[in-house]
């Protein structure tokens, strides 16, 4: 079973379901473009499944409504252009990338975890005093690179979940030793050749090591959240290992432990409002 290189994964990306046309709108309007914003609830509205998981997690306690909103024009009202476009996104990602069938990864606990990382992130946005949505759609994506292994390359998959519980090691290390490379290099490959930001590509080529990344940049961002999502067992899987993490990065964000404890009880907040998305 000779393993793929890096070059032919990304050659067989076309062969996995496209994102909707809905959430690549929302990521040209979080670009800058102009946005239409009653247009884009029309688009939105149109795709049923998105639309219905936005506004289950809109009717959420997080958002403290209090009225219930039941068009998706009223929660951009309501809850706001930038809320919106972030549940948009992440409804439209977990609909539209499945994994495929590969024996010993769970896909709940894949999104749970990406779900965690993305609003980890989004929570550390306020103390850190950066844009939430760009943190947002890092987190979102940070393992994308995992899905496309496990989409693409199941077998091969199998050979590192199993690798990496006979030698109790973690799935990136697994990956290297199968692949010849991890899913922090597949995500950044994939990102740029869906044209993102150069900072989402930084962060998803770097969240395992920050030190590598954009001085002042996303990854030590995302590598925290990252960590913060398994702390707090969002995952809820038995065994799970903490990342390694990379102190400077963590000590260079500044953050002391009372906003921490802030940044946990919000994570986990904004946890139980998205994790509808999933059910």
């Amino acid at each position: 079973m000779t393993p793929p290189s890096l070059a032919e994964m990304i050659g067989r990306i076309q062969g996995l379901p496209v994102m909707p046309a809905v959430a690549l709108e929302v990521l040209d309007s979080m670009a800058g473009a102009d946005t239409d914003v009653k247009s884009l609830a029309r688009r939105i509205t149109q795709d049923q499944a998105i639309a219905a998981r936005v506004l289950r997690v809109a009717n959420s306690p997080f958002y403290g409504l209090q009225m219930r909103v039941s068009t998706i024009h009223d929660a951009i009202v309501v809850l706001g252009f930038s809320a919106v476009r972030s549940l948009v996104l992440a409804a439209a990602i977990v609909t539209s990338l499945p994994a495929g069938r590969c024996p010993g990864f769970s896909q709940d606990r894949f999104w749970r975890h990406v779900l965690g990382t993305a609003v980890a992130a989004q929570a550390l946005a306020q103390p850190l005093k950066r844009p939430a949505e760009p943190l947002f759609i890092a987190g979102l994506l940070h393992d994308i690179g995992r899905l496309v292994m496990v989409a693409l390359y199941p077998e091969h998959y199998t050979a590192v979940i199993d690798l990496a519980r006979e030698q109790d090691s973690c799935l990136r290390d697994a990956e290297a030793a199968i692949f010849g490379f991890d899913h922090a290099a597949v995500g950044a490959a994939l990102a740029r050749g869906w044209n993102f930001p150069a900072d989402i590509v930084d962060a998803l080529a770097w969240h395992h090591a920050p030190e590598h990344g954009t001085p002042g940049g996303l990854a030590a961002i995302i590598h925290y959240a990252d960590a913060i999502s398994q702390a707090l067992d969002l995952e809820e899987t038995e065994n799970s290992q903490m990342p390694r993490l990379h102190q400077e990065a963590i000590d260079g964000l500044g953050l002391d432990w009372q906003k921490l404890t802030k940044v946990l009880a919000d994570t986990q907040a904004r946890f139980d409002s998205y994790r509808l998305m999933l059910g």
